[in-house]
């Protein structure tokens, strides 16, 4: 099971993976334990709402189809709800899923965000989880215009409201007990995903950056992913 938690594309990070888990191996479901959009046709081609009820749908759908998406329900205007966690085990124990997918965090669509005191929602079943942050925040100002709860970013970075986000800035987010790390816990896998790398002038800084972000992470993070999921994906790996 892996778990998507931070901001900056999670989305759309879930939905790129699932999909080359579904051409590898197949059966992949995607989920949420938060909200999400409903996915398009292109990235998702069944949607199954409800809960254990539902087995039998899902079932039936990967029989089917390599991969499908999960909800509780439809919520608000363009939504749709996460599934319980007590559901969410049920069906990991199924063996007729392979993988699971869960967006476990919510950001307001903003590329950086600190998790509230109830965020992120990981699941305890959780092999892998994936921290996201968002590049195109680089540069930008600490503030409710770039950022998810900047006042909590301030706070666990000790960088002032307003101040320009930095290299130093996104590495003390990211390894942060209560910011990227947060929901880790040992014996998960632990991947840092540094997303929107075209919006990046100058990439050659990231090696030294996923150096530092190893380091000082002291083996929670197993690597550091530079990525760029659009216009087509591009991926850059720095393991420990």
């Amino acid at each position: 099971m892996i778990s998507l938690v931070g901001a900056g594309g999670k989305t759309t990070l879930m939905f790129a993976l699932a999909g080359e888990l579904a051409t590898r191996k197949g059966r992949v479901v995607t989920t949420t334990t938060t909200k999400i959009f409903p996915p398009g046709e292109e990235e998702s081609p069944l949607l199954v709402t409800g809960g254990r009820e539902a087995f039998p749908r899902i079932r039936a759908g990967l029989r089917s189809h390599a991969c499908l998406t999960w909800a509780a329900a439809s919520g608000p205007p363009g939504k749709l709800l996460g599934v319980t966690l007590p559901d969410l085990a049920r069906l990991w124990g199924r063996k007729w899923v392979y993988y699971i997918i869960a967006e476990a965090d919510g950001s307001a669509q903003r590329p950086l965000k600190a998790p509230r005191e109830q965020e992120p929602v990981v699941p305890p079943e959780t092999t892998i989880m994936i921290t996201v942050l968002g590049l195109s925040a680089w540069g930008k100002g600490l503030n409710r215009a770039c950022c998810f709860q900047p006042e909590r970013i301030s706070r666990l970075t000790g960088f002032p409201p307003e101040s320009p986000i930095t290299e130093d800035l996104l590495i003390r987010l990211a390894v942060h007990p209560r910011g990227g790390l947060k929901g880790w816990a040992p014996g998960m896998r632990a991947v840092c995903v540094l997303n929107q790398s075209d919006t990046l002038v100058d990439t050659s800084v990231f090696p030294g950056m996923a150096a530092k972000i190893l380091r000082q992470a002291r083996g929670a993070f197993e690597r550091v992913v530079l990525s760029r999921l659009k216009p087509e994906r591009h991926f850059t790996v720095i393991r420990l």
